[in-house]
């Protein structure tokens, strides 16, 4: 499929057989009821907090409970989102998508002009599938909000501060300060 081709919407939306025949490129691509949208790349300092973090998480999660860097959940035919990172459980962790039944962890760090989908947005489809955690992490300045699926299919905050601190789905601590590239811990 060529950039040619994305210009224009099939009849009845796009879907995860269109974003299947789609070259591997480094851009995301998401549905929405079978719109498209497509985020640039993110910044220096998020990806450096994505690559720590899923570091620490692949070094500290217990056997079955495997680490996901920036690949989609698809939730429906016309419906996917692509969290920074996920815990999954599947005997397949080596995929380009996983099922919301999978996803233990749904983990955004936010970029700027991402706050609506990143607060709103993907924690009311993450919830409404069932999935049992949500994390976000703020960069600036560096915070964490931890939620955990609560009644009526909508997250709780289960905790906020400068520390990833969960007792589920295992336990971890994490001063964020440490998931810092050196260039930011000096400024």
């Amino acid at each position: 499929m060529t950039e040619a081709l994305l210009d224009t919407m099939p009849a009845g939306g796009w879907t995860t057989d269109d974003l299947d025949r789609m070259p591997v490129s480094n851009v995301r691509h998401e549905l929405t009821d079978g719109a498209m949208t497509v985020s640039p790349s993110p910044s220096n300092l998020h990806q450096h907090l994505a690559a720590r973090l899923a570091a620490r998480l692949e070094a500290e999660a217990p056997p079955g409970l495997e680490v996901a860097i920036a690949v989609e959940i698809r939730f429906a035919r016309q419906l996917t989102r692509i969290p920074d990172l996920m815990l999954v459980r599947s005997d397949d962790p080596g995929r380009h998508w996983f099922a919301p039944a999978e996803v233990v962890v749904a983990i955004e760090i936010e970029s700027p002009g991402n706050h609506i989908e990143d607060r709103t947005t993907k924690p009311a489809i993450y919830a409404r599938f069932g999935i049992p955690h949500y994390w976000r992490i703020e960069p600036q300045p560096l915070t964490v909000t931890t939620y955990r699926l609560g009644e009526g299919d909508t997250y709780h905050e289960t905790g906020r501060g400068e520390r990833l601190r969960v007792s589920e789905p295992f336990e971890l601590d994490v001063p964020l300060v440490e998931l810092l590239p050196r260039w930011a811990r000096r400024g």
